[in-house]
């Protein structure tokens, strides 16, 4: 089943997740090893092979191995070849375990593979067990020296009737497609942890078994720091607009705050440019919250159908409707045609507010973020939500009913914020009871809008959106208001983006 198995950007979040659940990613690998360990010990007493010869990566997987050499050299002496150099390494976790092994000399002898070179004198038996703990984590391009080399040598000792196990994923081979490389590895055993990959198969992988790891389930059901991974990197060679422009529709006569901390939370988050469309009665208003605010205004005090601008759906990147727009005749058919007009461009629109009370669900489309609170989705689906934890599995069944009909990304906001799709659904638990007051929910409309181009998914999107808006929250709780949740969302980002990093090291750091 589909349920049961991950893709590496999905395990790659519940592993940081976890250790915001407390299960640190080294007790993740020691885990992760010892059943490794388990798996090889297993296949070599039944093939009845004479050694256990170990290739580790620079990064996890190579960590992986390094535990399973620990546990395994309980029974007999292991040799593991590090491919490349120790000063390499790029995790602190795979620091820890090569470490531990540099003083364990009797029972595991180390090597270092840095060159073709140091490929001419391996002697590996036709008896032996190979484990491959190489890359873990997919492919990106073609393979490289040693490794291209290194790789024939095994595929050459396999075939003289060497056994082959893989750590998680045959180096060589794309875990998410089954894509592979100029060169790769067709193990006869890959020991996969925690859950199955899903482009890994007989054909690619052996024999499989899945070793539990003791990733929590709440790793994948929350929404936590790890969620941060899916950010693209910002480009140093991009331009402005490149990172976002975000188009607010909101205000009318007696309104003007609601859409100026939507467009805020949308800069606050990375985006370029946010632009306001607006009453020219609440514009001046607007100007005044942030130099950083594009205004543009028109003579009605409400949205009307004339009011509506073209040029401006068509060139902005996502689209913020509701924000303090009022509920005017008028405006209906107004939010109608905004709606057609993002349709007609294939722009994303993130709807909020008193949006939500005039829009016509068959008009949206999935391309559409709709972030109701209870009273709202039950205004649109006919649907009442419980309030009670002990009734919130109901709640999110509910919710995720909603989204099989509707084909959008749900946000729908309250004490524990539920983002859904038909095929995923997360919770995010971040937040603090001061957040019922007026104007969050903009700042979280403009936060989903602002990451919306910095994602590969609206879903993510979201995700990263309730996140921070709530950790924000919570970093404010002290001295609590909304220009403060708008100052502390870099900080929450950043926070997250170390949170993530906790277990990397740069290259050039000494060891």
């Amino acid at each position: 089943m589909d349920s049961e198995k991950i893709s590496t950007l999905e395990m790659s979040i519940a592993d940081v997740n976890s250790e915001y659940l407390g299960v640190n990613r080294t007790l993740l690998m020691e885990n992760a090893g010892r059943g490794l360990a388990e798996l090889v010990w297993e296949v070599y007493n039944s093939t009845q092979r004479s050694e256990i010869v170990i290739f580790a990566g620079k990064g996890g997987n190579g960590g992986d191995g390094m535990v399973a050499a620990r546990h395994l050299s309980r029974n007999q002496p292991i040799q593991l070849y590090l491919v490349g150099s120790g000063r390499e390494i790029t995790k602190y976790s795979t620091l820890q375990n090569w470490q531990i092994l540099q003083k364990m000399s009797d029972s595991v002898k180390l090597h270092e593979l840095r060159n073709v070179k140091d490929l001419e004198n391996l002697k590996i038996k036709s008896s032996s067990l190979i484990l491959d703990a190489i890359l873990g984590t997919g492919i990106r391009g073609n393979l490289r020296e040693p490794l291209s080399s290194l790789i024939t040598l095994i595929k050459t000792w396999q075939k003289k009737g060497a056994v082959v196990i893989s750590a998680d994923t045959p180096t060589g081979v794309d875990p998410n497609t089954g894509k592979r490389a100029n060169i790769f590895i067709k193990p006869d055993w890959t020991g996969i942890f925690h859950k199955h990959k899903k482009g890994l198969s007989s054909n690619n992988a052996g024999k499989t078994k899945v070793i539990p790891i003791g990733v929590p389930p709440e790793a994948e059901k929350i929404i936590g720091p790890g969620d941060l991974i899916t950010l693209r990197p910002r480009s140093l060679w991009s331009k402005k607009g490149d990172n976002g422009r975000i188009l607010v529709i909101g205000g009318n006569e007696v309104f003007s705050g609601a859409p100026a901390l939507a467009a805020m939370g949308a800069i606050q988050s990375g985006a370029d440019l946010a632009t306001i469309l607006s009453p020219e009665k609440v514009a001046t208003a607007i100007r005044s919250y942030s130099p950083e605010l594009i205004i543009r205004d028109y003579t009605a005090p409400y949205l009307t159908d004339n009011s509506v601008s073209t040029d401006l759906i068509k060139q902005n990147d996502v689209i913020i409707l509701g924000p303090g727009l009022g509920t005017h005749t008028d405006t209906r058919t107004a939010v109608s045609k905004v709606l057609n007009l993002v349709k007609k461009f294939k722009k994303v629109i993130v709807i909020d507010a008193d949006a939500l009370k005039l829009l016509d669900m068959k008009e949206v489309t999935s391309k559409t973020i709709l972030t109701p609170h209870a009273g709202e989705f039950k205004m649109m689906t006919d649907i009442s939500l419980p309030s009670t934890e002990e009734m919130f599995h109901e709640r999110a069944k509910l919710i995720q009913e909603a989204a099989f009909k509707f084909p959008n990304i749900w946000v729908v906001k309250g004490h524990w914020d539920i983002v859904t799709d038909k095929l995923h659904l997360k919770i995010n638990k971040t937040g603090t009871p001061k957040m019922t007051r007026g104007g969050t929910g903009d700042i979280l409309t403009g936060l989903i809008a602002g990451f919306v181009p910095q994602t590969e998914s609206l879903f993510h999107a979201a995700c990263i959106g309730t996140y921070i808006n709530g950790r924000a929250g919570e970093l404010t709780e002290t001295n609590f208001n909304l220009l403060n949740i708008l100052r502390m969302v870099p900080e929450a980002i950043q926070e997250s983006i170390a949170f993530i990093q906790k277990d990397s090291i740069t290259n050039t750091e000494p060891h």
